[in-house]
């Protein structure tokens, strides 16, 4: 994974956490996006968002039963398009 936009997403808070307007509990994860992909395929390095681990591997999150997407009313390429906006206007 390109080492720069890994920290940069690294230090980025919880996509998911900051749509619900909740607090991130533990560290930043960086997340491939399944979307598009087969079963044993894997996004490409610059198709990741940052995510916390309840919303990354919890039972709500994107690889439990993706309640948390179910009430932003968002798929993975949502967030990453949210996740993209951030990272942008933070450069700008």
């Amino acid at each position: 994974m390109n080492k720069n936009h890994a920290s940069v997403l690294s230090n980025m808070p919880c996509i998911c956490c900051e749509l619900l307007g909740q607090r991130q509990q533990g560290r930043t994860c960086i997340h491939h996006i399944r979307e598009g992909q087969g079963i044993a395929m894997r996004a490409g390095d610059y198709l990741t968002i940052p995510l916390c681990y309840e919303c990354h591997q919890g039972k709500l999150g994107i690889h439990g039963d993706k309640t948390y997407l179910r009430i932003l009313k968002m798929s993975e390429l949502d967030l990453l398009n949210e996740t993209l906006k951030r990272v942008y206007k933070a450069v700008a």
